[in-house]
């Protein structure tokens, strides 16, 4: 393996069958199938696939896991809401608070349609 990673150094000489678990790693993200997928349609233990991928990343041929910090980009989860009409009563206050830590308060929960609304903008 003769080409250079980013940082100039000239990556470890691997065996065979550490070239061997690079090739199945780097065919399944080229492709975009989880590996879990990949071992499975390839009769791959998944374990050993998974095993091999914290090695490399060990040696240094695959790069690390960048963490996700809160509010970084990528860390954003998002989860669809579903409000029952009977769960909001009329004239109830309504309270939201979002993961950024900024509450949207209402002396009157809006009802029907705009509570729909509301809830779509905050979560799309």
């Amino acid at each position: 393996m003769a080409s250079r990673r980013g940082g100039g150094q000239t990556p470890p000489a691997l065996s065979e069958r550490q070239r061997d678990w690079l090739k199945h790693l780097r065919t399944a993200e080229r492709q975009g199938e989880p590996l879990r997928h990949y071992a499975k349609r390839l009769g791959l233990s998944e374990y050993s696939l998974y095993e091999a991928k914290r090695r490399l990343r060990e040696l240094g041929v695959i790069a690390p896991v960048a963490a996700c910090r809160p509010g970084s980009a990528g860390s954003t989860r998002f989860a669809r809401v579903a409000v029952p009409e009977a769960t909001v009563a009329s004239g109830s206050p309504l309270r939201v608070r979002l993961a950024s830590g900024a509450v949207l308060e209402w002396s009157e929960a809006p009802r029907g349609e705009a509570l729909r609304e509301l809830v779509g903008v905050l979560s799309g």
